[in-house]
């Protein structure tokens, strides 16, 4: 399903039940966040901000969140009906992400309707939240698409990354190595050269889902945007560099980040996905050169950071991108039998058992790959009659099947993400290290066919058969007499 733009989007939701509109005056300070969080933690609607303290005259006055926070919003937003379950979704993903969808240039488009530049630029004109009590600032840069491009290959990438308004033209960015903007970042650096950027704000829900996603280059983001949605990115020119952006987003910022050490300025600390609070070091800026929007823009933003019954609006997508791209990487590896996968905060991946270390292949494959560097720690791989959306049928499952001695296998030193807690503050050093190291676990819950062998006293079974199954005739009696019973 294409929108041309997220008012085409926010109105879908408005239509379906799926948007709130807020228009008692609410405080950009944490008040926006806590109303988003606890919106979240009851599986509310997506939430249009129209009132907010010191932005009723500024430029920008609106601000949106929560728009796929949901399943049935992921479901609209792939053009299938909201009850659509999970399994499906991610099936229809994981097809999309092995097509590809070229983008095409336009001359123009709404985004172009306000162009700033010079002392025109403000960041503080539109209404950024802070969303925790420890935040080093305001965060401008948390659903956004970060645009930058390849120095040798031209090769564009389109990523999420997090920035922090530092004053009226300069946002903070925690800039990792090993991300494909870092890579970017890298080459310029080599080169003595200022790295152009560009950041989109609200624009077609895709954006973000595909900016997320640790998406293998090529095909690019834009691309795979298009696949995604079924139709191509309309893209335009910035105003001061080459990079391309959707010509119907609601807000782009231009500039360029130096790779000069002598720039950096403190940024952070920010509270991050993992439900703690990321670092704070001296870091990249984004020099601000222009901004682009649409005449009374929208901006576009999300609560980061989990907690107990509460994941945040990019955790929950994840659960569909990142499913979709475990499962092809899988099948491109050539690691048969795999039938669903719930990525997060353990990635457990369910397959048809077909020989004995197959779960092992399964977590080297994962671990040796770029998909599970920043959130995959552990991996816990499960026979084909288990209910991986069932926690409950998870715990059973490790109950039963795991032997502490023999199916818990660390793999380590392997690459780890620096913004992960256990890791010690001296690693955490993203410029200088690079990347931080850490061990990795895999539970093979899976049956062990050499422990278990088929038994004829278990029906031709490895495992004896469970009592609480019932015969399916008696099930389909007291289902038909269950009023009956008065109870």
């Amino acid at each position: 399903m294409a929108y041309k733009d997220m008012r085409e989007w926010i109105n879908t939701l408005e239509s379906e039940g799926e948007l709130k509109r807020i228009k008692a005056k609410v405080d950009w300070n944490l008040e926006i966040s806590e109303i988003a969080r606890r919106a979240m933690a009851e599986r509310g609607p997506a939430l249009l901000f129209e009132n907010i303290k010191d932005h009723e005259n500024t430029l920008c006055k609106q601000y949106f969140t929560n728009g796929i926070a949901k399943r049935s919003r992921i479901a609209l937003m792939l053009g299938r009906p909201k009850n659509t379950d999970r399994e499906d979704l991610v099936k229809l993903v994981k097809k999309r992400f092995k097509e590809s969808i070229q983008p095409v240039t336009v001359k123009t488009g709404p985004v172009k309707e306000n162009i700033l530049k010079g002392n025109d630029i403000d960041l503080f004109q539109f209404p950024v939240p802070k969303y925790h009590p420890l935040d080093g600032g305001r965060y401008i840069d948390t659903f956004c698409g970060v645009v930058t491009r390849d120095p040798e290959d031209e090769n564009i990438n389109v990523g999420l990354y997090r920035g922090m308004v530092l004053g009226r033209n300069r946002i903070g960015k925690l800039l990792n190595p090993h991300q494909h903007w870092g890579q970017h970042y890298l080459k310029y650096q080599q080169r003595g050269e200022l790295m152009p950027i560009a950041i989109v704000y609200g624009w077609d829900p895709v954006l973000p889902f595909i900016a997320g996603a640790p998406l293998a280059h090529p095909p690019s983001e834009y691309e795979v945007m298009g696949a995604l949605r079924q139709a191509p990115v309309e893209l335009v020119k910035c105003e001061t560099n080459d990079l391309m952006v959707p010509a119907s987003a609601e807000i782009v910022v231009e500039g360029y980040i130096s790779t000069d050490p002598a720039t950096f300025e403190e940024e952070g600390p920010f509270g991050e996905w993992t439900g703690y609070y990321g670092w704070t070091r001296k870091r990249p800026i984004v020099k601000v050169q222009c901004i682009t929007h649409r005449n009374d823009p929208i901006l576009r933003g999300m609560n980061e950071g989990m907690k107990t019954g509460v994941i945040s609006e990019a955790g929950m997508m994840t659960f569909y991108s990142h499913s979709a791209l475990m499962w092809n990487y899988l099948e491109n590896a050539g690691v048969p039998g795999v039938l669903d996968i719930v990525p997060a905060p353990t990635i457990i991946v369910k397959i048809r058992k077909m020989y004995e270390g197959q779960a092992k292949q399964v977590a080297a494959a994962l671990f040796g790959s770029w998909l599970t560097v920043e959130f995959a720690k552990t991996i816990m791989v499960v026979d084909d009659d288990v209910d991986i959306n069932n926690l409950r049928s998870l715990e059973l499952t490790f109950r039963d099947r795991v032997d502490a001695k023999d199916d818990l296998i660390i793999y380590p030193a392997n690459p780890g993400g620096p913004l992960d807690p256990s890791v010690p503050w001296e690693e955490k050093d993203e410029l200088n290290t690079g990347i931080s190291v850490q061990n990795k676990l895999l539970i093979d819950a899976t049956i062990d066919w050499k422990k278990h062998p088929i038994r004829k006293e278990y029906g031709n079974k490895r495992y004896p058969p469970k009592c609480s199954d019932m015969d399916p005739e008696i099930e389909q009696l007291v289902n038909r007499r269950w009023q009956e019973y008065g109870i």
